[in-house]
């Protein structure tokens, strides 16, 4: 066999391989739920909040993360889109409720911390907290405060009090 046909058997296989390894990897990525941006935690069906950053679209999981971004990293960060949290539909933010503060929080760790002594640790800051979850009608937040605590605020009083 001549140098050039094992270097085309060589070149073919190596294709085919590579191929493959970026087929895999792309069927991969579809598997793998959808993550923050900021906490890289899974995106919630009912929490799914959507910004307008720097020119582009990032997804977060929840608006308390998204509006931590903005106080965080002291950047232009408009909530664009909001997931009502009883039905899944897509919220403008001009019109959302949430209820801040509840009892339900969709980014809660089911884990405990523990610290060097294996002793319960306490979390001083996560970013998802108080929870803020939003609702398209004010009497569904007053309804959901009853139920699960926190207090109802449409969302633009909410997003002003993050930018201060």
């Amino acid at each position: 066999m001549g140098r050039a046909r094992q270097f085309a058997i060589f070149a073919i296989v190596a294709v085919v391989a590579v191929a493959a390894a970026y087929g895999g990897w792309r069927v991969y990525q579809r598997t793998q739920p959808e993550q923050c941006y900021a906490c890289q935690r899974p995106i919630h069906a009912h929490s799914r909040t959507v910004v307008s950053a720097k020119g582009g679209s990032r997804i977060f999981c929840c608006p308390a993360c998204a509006l931590s971004e903005q106080r965080q990293e002291a950047k232009d960060v408009r909530v664009t889109e909001l997931t009502a949290y009883l039905s899944g539909a897509k919220l403008s933010p001009n019109d959302a409720y949430v209820v801040k503060g509840s009892d339900v929080n969709m980014c809660a760790h089911s884990h405990e911390l523990i610290d060097a002594d294996k002793r319960p640790a306490d979390v001083q800051y996560d970013r998802c907290a108080p929870s803020l979850l939003a609702f398209a009608q004010e009497r569904e937040a007053i309804q959901f405060s009853r139920e699960h605590g926190g207090t109802v605020h449409p969302f633009r009083e909410v997003a002003a009090s993050y930018a201060k």
